[in-house]
C-alpha cells in the first residue's frame, strides 16, 4: 500500500470497473480525463481517506436487498485494496473449503467440490446434509472484531485506510436513504446500527465475509472433524451420515457463532436434508438418484439467467458495449451454468442471445 503501482490501478479500471459501470454518462466523464482520473485514485489512498456518499438502492432478484454503490473513484480503490493488499495478506488463513471471492475458487469451483464431497460420501449408502444459514450476516457484522481479526497483518496506512471503509455504514444519511426506501416501495428493510455490518456492494466486503468466519471453518473442520464442508459467505453445507450428530454440531456452531461472532443462526433457512430429499446450494438442486449425484439448476436461476442474457442483449443493441463484450458475456454464462442445465441454457442462448 506504500508503494501505490498506477499501472495496477489502470488494469483494475480497464478489467473490473469500466464494463461495470451502469451509468454510461458518468464513465464518460472519468474517461475523458482518464489518467488525470487515474493519478487522483493513487493520491486519494491515504490516511485521510473518506468514502464519498453512497447511491443506496434496492435490488429484488434473488432476494429485496439494499445495495450500496460506490462511484468509479472509490470503487478503484476499494478493488485495488482488495487484489492488492487484504486478498494477499490474508488469504493464507482462508481454508480451500471456503468458495468466494477468491479467484478460481468461485461458483463453479463450489459446485465441483460439493458434487466430490457428494461422491465420497456415497460409501456410507445413505447421508445427510446440514444447511446453515446466518441471520442478516453482513448487517450483524461486528466492525471492531474485523479491525482486531485484521490488524497485526496491515502496515498502519492501511488499516486506517480499511477502518474508513468499514465505518461508512455509520454515516446518518445510510438510514436515512434506507428509510426513504422503505416509505417508496413499502417494504420492511434492514438498518445499519452503530458499529455493526458491512457494506453489501463493496469488494472489501465480500472478502471480509469470508475472512470474518475463518476461526469458525477451523473449528468446524478440526474440532468436530466435519471435513464434508463448503461455505460461501453465510451459507453452509456440512455432510455427515450421522443425523444425530449433526444436530449436535450445530447447537455448538450456534453457540460459538454467538459467542465469539455476535451473530445469530436463521432458523427458518437452516435444516437437515436427507440426501434423497435433496438440498439447493449455491443456485443449483443436489441429490442422489440411484446411486447417482444429480444436478440441476433451479428455476429461479434459470429466469435470472434469461433476464441477464436479455439486458446484455439490449447494452448491444444501444451501443452501449461492443460486440467483443457481449460475445465475451455470453461465453461467461455458458461457462457459469455448465452443470445440470447446460443443454437447455445452450438453447435459449442460440434462439435468444
Amino acid at each position: 500500500m506504500d508503494n501505490i503501482d498506477i499501472y495496477k490501478i489502470l488494469k483494475l479500471y480497464e478489467t473490473e470497473i469500466r464494463k461495470n459501470v451502469k451509468n454510461k454518462k458518468r464513465l464518460m466523464q472519468f474517461e475523458r480525463h482518464k489518467m488525470e482520473n487515474l493519478f487522483f485514485v493513487k493520491e486519494c489512498m491515504n490516511e485521510n481517506y473518506q468514502i464519498q456518499n453512497y447511491n443506496i438502492f434496492l435490488v429484488h432478484e434473488p432476494k429485496c436487498r439494499v445495495i450500496m454503490s460506490m462511484g468509479i473513484h472509490d470503487k478503484l480503490i476499494n478493488h485495488y485494496f482488495t487484489r492488492h493488499v487484504l486478498i494477499p495478506k490474508l488469504e493464507k488463513y482462508l481454508d480451500f473449503r471456503n468458495v468466494a471471492t477468491r479467484a478460481g475458487m468461485g461458483t463453479d469451483y463450489g459446485i465441483r467440490l460439493v458434487k466430490k464431497y457428494i461422491e465420497k460420501m456415497k460409501k456410507h449408502g445413505h447421508f445427510y446434509v446440514l444447511k446453515l444459514d446466518i441471520k442478516k450476516y453482513f448487517y450483524n457484522i461486528d466492525q471492531q472484531k474485523v479491525k482486531d481479526l485484521v490488524k497485526n497483518d496491515l502496515t498502519e496506512l492501511e488499516y486506517k485506510v480499511l477502518c474508513h471503509i468499514i465505518d461508512s455504514t455509520n454515516e446518518e444519511y445510510v438510514n436515512q436513504k434506507i428509510e426513504k426506501l422503505e416509505k417508496k416501495m413499502k417494504v420492511e428493510l434492514p438498518k445499519y446500527y452503530p458499529g455493526k455490518g458491512l457494506p453489501i456492494g463493496n469488494l472489501t466486503s465480500q472478502f471480509l465475509s469470508v475472512f470474518y468466519l475463518n476461526s469458525l471453518d477451523h473449528f468446524i473442520v478440526h474440532d468436530l472433524h466435519l471435513k464434508y464442508y463448503v461455505r460461501y459467505m453465510d451459507d453452509f453445507i456440512i455432510m455427515h451420515e450421522d443425523k444425530n450428530y449433526l444436530k449436535e454440531c450445530l447447537n455448538l456452531i450456534s453457540e460459538k457463532l454467538k459467542k465469539e461472532f455476535y451473530l445469530e443462526i436463521n432458523q427458518n433457512k437452516t435444516k437437515i436434508y436427507s440426501i434423497k430429499q435433496g438440498f439447493i446450494f449455491l443456485g443449483y438442486r443436489f441429490f442422489l438418484k440411484e446411486k447417482k449425484t444429480i444436478c440441476i439448476l433451479r428455476n429461479e436461476t434459470y429466469s435470472k439467467l434469461k433476464k441477464n442474457v436479455k439486458r446484455i442483449k439490449s447494452y448491444l443493441q444501444k451501443d452501449f458495449i461492443t460486440f467483443e463484450q457481449y460475445f465475451s458475456s455470453i461465453n461467461n454464462y455458458l461457462y457459469s451454468y455448465k452443470y445440470g442445465s447446460k443443454k437447455k441454457i445452450e438453447n435459449y442462448i442460440d434462439s435468444n442471445g
